[in-house]
């Protein structure tokens, strides 16, 4: 199937694509309990909880990627989706109760799920919208959906957890709802032969030279992902070791985040026509300056522009990453490609948990803010980088 209008099936299948995203957003529970975690349990079960999926996500996707290119992507995508409803509900509540539930539940659902859901939309997407224009409209829909879905889930996850902290992560039980509307309105969509349909000879763009403009995606995305989720998923400990409020208020934050990611996202398309690979420069520096701000002035309303900037500027990048990734190879690698910087978010998450507990111990000091200089160095070094590339860059390429 490719779309050329948007008639019924059309909209459908963007609507159960931006609700799939439920699958993709679905862990960020965590960073509303984060506090709880801590309180309830070793530091080494959290730890584990919150790196493993990172390492198993690693393989997850590039196994994706390769299954992608190979079969129908529809059935990975409703397989994700079904595993994701069962294993993102943190096993109903009962992992709660076992330190190796819990972090299996975690390395399912921010694993294994998220390596085969966010691999296969982005390949559905690739082969429904053909046109590159199209494709990146859509992208910039899908990752801005992914923002409003975020939102409204950091909102429920936030409210769930003041009645009680282990019902936050039943709200993804909705996702049992967006398996059934993929069975009925996501196309089938089988492997793609790098040919052209109408001559059968092979398609040449993004043939040469596509690793070296894949690697500084990579790259990118496995730094900057680093840096700003260690920041989203510990901002509990940032609110709450700056007295600024509860779980409740880490969950607007994380609403306003995404909310601000949402109309960045859906003007993707827009923005792109009209900076091209530029785009990621002023994005990299907003990053870094939202959490210079959060680091020099901890308030609630200093927080509340932070959020709004680096919700932002993180899907503007996020959605670049990635559609770029499936314009710079052949079509036939798309699965692969995607599957490659999809791991390279996966891989970010790996140290996490550990670098923040470990900066925290080396430099002797308990608020979560105190090691903010680490992470805007990361980015700052990114955008330094963005800018050379650019430069460097052929007219065509940009």
């Amino acid at each position: 199937m490719t779309a050329k209008k948007f008639d019924f099936k059309t909209i459908m299948l963007i609507l159960v694509l931006f609700l799939s995203n439920i699958a993709i957003m679905g862990t960020t529970f965590y960073a509303v309990i984060m506090t709880q975690l801590y309180a309830n349990y070793e530091e080494w079960v959290i730890n584990l909880t919150m790196s493993l999926p990172g390492l198993i996500g690693m393989f997850a996707c590039l196994i994706c990627g390769k299954i992608c290119d190979k079969l129908n992507k529809k059935w990975l995508f409703i397989a994700g989706l079904v595993l994701f409803a069962l294993t993102g509900t943190n096993l109903g509540g009962i992992a709660y109760n076992s330190n190796l539930l819990m972090i299996g539940a975690a390395a399912f659902n921010g694993g294994i799920c998220y390596g085969m859901v966010s691999v296969s939309a982005v390949g559905l997407i690739s082969d429904c919208f053909g046109d590159e224009e199209l494709r990146g409209t859509v992208m910039g829909w899908y990752n801005g959906a992914m923002a409003l879905v975020g939102a409204a889930l950091s909102f429920a996850y936030g409210m769930a957890a003041t009645v009680e902290w282990k019902l936050a992560s039943a709200v993804n039980w909705a996702t049992a709802l967006v398996v059934v509307l993929a069975v009925f309105f996501v196309p089938s969509c089988p492997p793609r032969n790098n040919t052209d349909a109408a001559s059968g000879t092979e398609k040449v763009k993004g043939e040469k030279g596509w690793a070296n403009r894949l690697i500084p995606l990579v790259l990118a995305f496995f730094l900057v992902s680093f840096a700003i989720m260690s920041v989203m998923t510990y901002i509990d400990l940032y609110v709450t070791a700056n007295n600024l409020g509860d779980a409740s208020l880490t969950g607007l934050f994380g609403s306003v985040q995404t909310i601000a990611s949402f109309f960045a996202c859906t003007f993707f398309g827009f923005t792109y026509q009209k900076l091209g690979t530029r785009i990621s420069i002023p994005a990299y520096l907003l990053l870094a300056v939202s959490v210079l701000l959060m680091f020099l002035f901890p308030s609630r309303a200093v927080m509340l522009v932070s959020s709004a900037i680096m919700g932002a500027s993180w899907g503007t990048v996020y959605t670049y990453w990635f559609f770029r990734a499936t314009v710079v190879v052949p079509e036939n690698m798309v699965g692969t490609a995607t599957g490659i910087i999809t791991t390279a978010n996966s891989l970010s998450y790996l140290p996490m948990a550990y670098v923040v507990t470990g900066l925290m111990a080396f430099m002797k000091v308990d608020n979560f803010r105190n090691i903010f200089p680490f992470y805007i160095t990361i980015v700052a070094v990114v955008f330094v980088g963005a800018i050379v590339l650019n430069g460097r860059a052929k007219p065509e390429e940009n």
